[in-house]
């Protein structure tokens, strides 16, 4: 008798060890899942910010560079030689 109670307790030692396991695994996808809808959602928040101050900036120089290199410019692409608007 206590012979086949060890053997149904390694049993269910090992069902409930194998399902911590696998509920692990689910729990890292959901959360990779999750991790990646939220970077999806937030992407144009940070978009649209960064192209008005883009704008801005740009319009208060003419849109043109302010140094002849056009390494150090801020926002590229660079408007640089284009003709007068």
């Amino acid at each position: 008798m206590i012979k086949f109670m060890d053997e149904i307790t390694e049993a269910l030692t090992e069902a409930v060890r194998t399902y911590k396991e696998w509920a692990g695994e689910i729990a890292i996808y959901i959360l990779g899942l999750l991790a990646k809808g939220l970077i999806l959602l937030s992407t144009p928040v940070w978009i649209l910010p960064y192209i008005l101050i883009r704008d801005i900036l740009r319009d208060n120089n003419g849109g043109k560079c302010e140094k002849p290199d056009c390494d150090s410019c801020p926002f590229p692409p660079c408007q640089k030689g284009e003709g007068e608007q």
